[in-house]
């Protein structure tokens, strides 16, 4: 005699998906709040980030204008990578009516692959100081070197190496000299980039720093009466994925220009919750997810990080 499904996996699925949905929907993340979100159909992107032209010259009456092309920079690969995690309810969850652990399991899937790209972003940052990266979020740069270092190249004649990179810890004077460092990056012509600094990333440990740092009328560790040159300058981003207990520092900050930087994040498939699929043998359902995604920088230009350890 042949089997058949049972109808309760149906049943259930409706307010299965619901769950999930709800769960990821009403979650803040603060990787798509950072990285360029890009959607891609391909294996791979390869990207080269190229430098603009110089300066207009002057053009005397009759003379023909000059013409110019850019210079490119290193060539960088994006790979997606392949991501899956499942959640089965056994029959007697569904007959003894345990919606409550039924509920659970949507929640922890969807929690489960928010969790997975909250680490992936962050760790660019928490690695950052590491050529090639490191734990989920291994990653060669064009020009070899880590996201944040003192010696980048240029593909450029006559431009030196320049740097992102500090040990200072969080204060006013550590992030002036972060800003101004950021505001004098040049391409590889030698041109100014044109950077304009906007956000301030901290872990939760370095909050209440931040927080009084950017938020203060007046400065910050003084008794004269001076205006605080940070007031409304940063947007403050908190990333709990950044402070030590997921892997990174509770001394490490970051500052970042939101509309020039270079770290980019290519979906090659997210298509929420599947199932039910019945398992005869468990007389179980299950659910599963799976999405394929990279993530990188193309240039290191519009970003800056410190480790904050003063070493």
């Amino acid at each position: 005699m042949a089997s058949s499904t049972p109808q309760w996996p149906s049943l259930l699925d409706p307010s299965f998906r619901a769950v999930y949905g709800d769960t990821e929907a009403s979650t803040e993340t603060m990787f798509d709040k950072i990285f360029e979100m890009n959607r891609t159909s391909r294996a791979y992107e390869k990207e080269t980030a190229i430098s603009g032209l110089s300066r207009m010259v002057v053009k005397g009456q009759g003379d023909t204008i000059k013409y110019e092309d850019p210079i490119p920079g290193y060539d960088v690969t994006y790979t997606p990578l392949s991501y899956g995690l499942g959640r089965s309810i056994t029959k007697e969850m569904y007959d003894d009516d345990q919606f409550g652990a039924m509920k659970r399991a949507a929640r922890d899937l969807a929690t489960a692959k928010i969790r997975t790209k909250e680490q992936f972003g962050a760790d660019f940052f928490n690695f950052g100081f590491t050529a090639g990266g490191g734990g989920s979020a291994k990653f060669t740069s064009g020009d070899t070197k880590a996201l944040f270092a003192t010696d980048h190249p240029s593909t450029g004649v006559g431009v030196g190496v320049q740097s992102n990179y500090t040990t200072a810890d969080l204060d006013e004077d550590s992030l002036e000299t972060a800003l101004v460092a950021m505001r004098g990056t040049v391409d590889n012509k030698g041109q100014l980039q044109m950077v304009k600094p906007d956000t301030l990333i901290v872990p939760p440990a370095l909050e209440k720093e931040a927080m009084i740092l950017l938020n203060s009328a007046g400065r910050v560790g003084t008794a004269n009466n001076d205006i605080n040159p940070m007031k409304g300058r940063l947007r403050l981003i908190v990333w709990d994925y950044i402070g030590a207990s997921a892997g990174g520092s509770d001394t490490a900050w970051f500052v970042l220009d939101s509309n020039s930087h270079f770290l980019k994040w290519f979906t090659r498939e997210d298509q929420g919750v599947e199932g039910p699929e019945y398992d005869f043998d468990t007389k179980s359902a299950k659910w599963s997810i799976f999405a394929r995604w990279a993530a990188g920088y193309s240039d290191w230009r519009g970003v800056y990080g410190s480790k904050g350890d003063n070493s």
